[in-house]
């Protein structure tokens, strides 16, 4: 390969003329990108499977049968039992090491170790035989991969306490009843005080602001056993939801800061535009401030969700009943038992974790727009 020595550009005809040296570090460069592009979205799955594999593991085990759940060693597919009509019955199928071979038999019952078998051809003789002797296994279960969706109906009509018929559909209920209020209240409450420290001047604004910045500052260990008090000695209202609700129709310094940062970003130019037109501080705020703000409001939506959906210190100070308890303390509840169905809490844990994805994936373009612009400058 020959090359000529050209100059890098020709200053009269304005053109430049790319050399050898340029395309090499031009591959050079992309080459990096590519490899730093690389590592950087494999570093970011390495770190996501942390947060992927206990919720791939709650929903495999959701699927898998009560024997299956407590096989060692575990394993990732559900597996179930294969299973034979014997006179109108399904029963498990063993392959059973007999004097005339392996064969492949019905366990009709297995007691202390010994099985009763049935051959499906031939349904009416019975034989037992020993699971197990010694080291050697003569019974072995037939398996197959098999989802058992019962798990799901179970687990949400089974009730934690069985006396007083309260399941986890009920528990769904009032957990959705708790987060709908509470994203009600705290969108009512914040956003007209999140507009009156971002646009309105008024003497002492910034110090009454940063007093409400300060208490995020309190933890809710510090003011919960007042709260307790005020709530169930002074208004008396122990074991409703009110308790729980109500105090989200008064703002909050998390999502008044956030809104304010918002609504900062917003031109004033529009507001004063707005003003000279005639139109009122409030007709502002509702016909213009807000139709703009719709990204950061499904940011505050989606975050108050998650945080009534989740909440279990609040319902548990508050709720005594068992048939008032939400999905938190209902799975609380269940798993407390002595009597522990494993796949049936990981039915019902998969059941409270879908609204959360649910909510988080149709409002995820808009959230991450909402908090994007919430922390742009004005």
């Amino acid at each position: 390969m020959t090359t000529t020595n050209l100059p890098a550009q020709y200053p009269e005809m304005g053109l430049k003329v790319e050399t050898e040296e340029t395309r090499q570090r031009t591959r050079r460069r992309k080459f990096r990108g590519f490899f730093q592009s690389l590592f950087s979205h494999t570093l970011i799955n390495f770190v996501g499977l942390f947060f992927l594999v206990p919720f791939l593991w709650m929903l495999i085990t959701a699927f898998k049968s009560n024997e299956d759940v407590l096989h060692t060693p575990p394993r990732w597919l559900p597996y179930d039992n294969v299973r034979v009509d014997v006179n109108g019955k399904m029963l498990p199928l063993y392959n059973v090491q007999t004097e005339a071979g392996t064969k492949q038999l019905a366990a009709v019952q297995i007691v202390e170790g010994v099985g009763t078998f049935v051959d499906p051809n031939t349904p009416d003789q019975l034989v037992e035989y020993e699971i197990q002797q010694g080291e050697t296994k003569i019974a072995e279960p037939v398996m197959h991969v098999s989802f058992r969706w019962q798990n799901f109906p179970d687990a949400m009509n089974r009730a934690s306490r069985p006396s007083i018929n309260a399941s986890f559909w009920v528990y769904f209920k009032n957990s959705l009843i708790i987060a709908f209020f509470t994203i009600i209240g705290t969108l009512l409450s914040n956003a007209p005080v999140a507009y009156a420290f971002a646009r309105l001047k008024f003497p002492g604004r910034d110090i009454l602001f940063v007093i409400v910045l300060a208490t995020m500052m309190l933890p809710y260990q510090v003011t919960m056993i007042p709260i307790y008090l005020f709530f169930n000695n002074f208004l008396h209202w122990g074991d409703t939801f009110l308790p729980i609700i109500v105090p989200s129709f008064f703002a909050n310094a998390y999502d008044v800061f956030l809104l304010r940062q918002f609504f900062r970003t917003i031109p004033e130019e529009m507001c004063d535009a707005a003003r000279v037109d005639g139109a009122s501080e409030w007709q502002i705020f509702t016909q213009l401030v807000l139709p703009l703000s719709v990204p950061v409001l499904a940011t505050v939506t989606v975050f108050t969700f998650l945080w009534a959906w989740n909440d279990f210190t609040g319902p548990l100070l508050f709720l005594t009943s068992p048939r008032n308890f939400t999905m938190a303390l209902g799975l609380q509840d269940f798993q407390s038992q002595r009597t522990l169905i494993w796949n049936q809490l990981m039915a019902a844990a998969t059941v409270f974790t879908i609204p959360i994805v649910i909510a988080f994936f149709f409002a995820q373009k808009t959230f991450i727009q909402g908090i994007k612009l919430t922390g742009s400058k004005e």
